[in-house]
C-alpha cells in the first residue's frame, strides 16, 4: 500500500501535519520569500526593480533570523550560566 494512508487521517488546523516536524525549518525560506514577492508587488514602484527588490528584503529577514539564532543562543549558552542563581 501506498504511504498516504496515515495522510487521509490528517486534519488541518487540528492536528500537525505528519511527517513535516523534523523539516520545519527548511520551510521558513519558502515562507520569506513568498511574503516578500508579495508585499514587494504592493510597494515597489517599478516593475523592473521588483526582483532585486524581492531577493534584497528575503536576504535581510533571512540574516534578521541568523542575527537572532545567534544572540538568543549566546543569552542562553554564555550569559545565563554566569548569572548567580537565587
Amino acid at each position: 500500500m501506498i504511504a498516504t494512508t496515515p495522510l487521509l487521517a490528517w486534519i488541518p488546523f487540528i492536528q500537525p501535519m505528519p511527517g513535516v516536524q523534523s523539516h520545519w525549518l527548511w520551510l521558513l525560506p519558502v515562507l520569506i520569500l513568498g511574503i516578500a514577492m508579495m508585499y514587494k508587488a504592493i510597494r515597489v514602484e517599478h516593475v523592473d526593480r521588483w526582483p532585486r527588490e524581492v531577493v534584497i528584503m528575503v536576504g535581510q529577514v533571512v540574516l534578521a533570523f541568523i542575527g537572532l539564532a545567534v544572540g538568543l543562543f549566546l543569552l542562553v549558552q554564555v550569559i545565563v550560566p554566569i548569572l548567580p542563581a537565587g
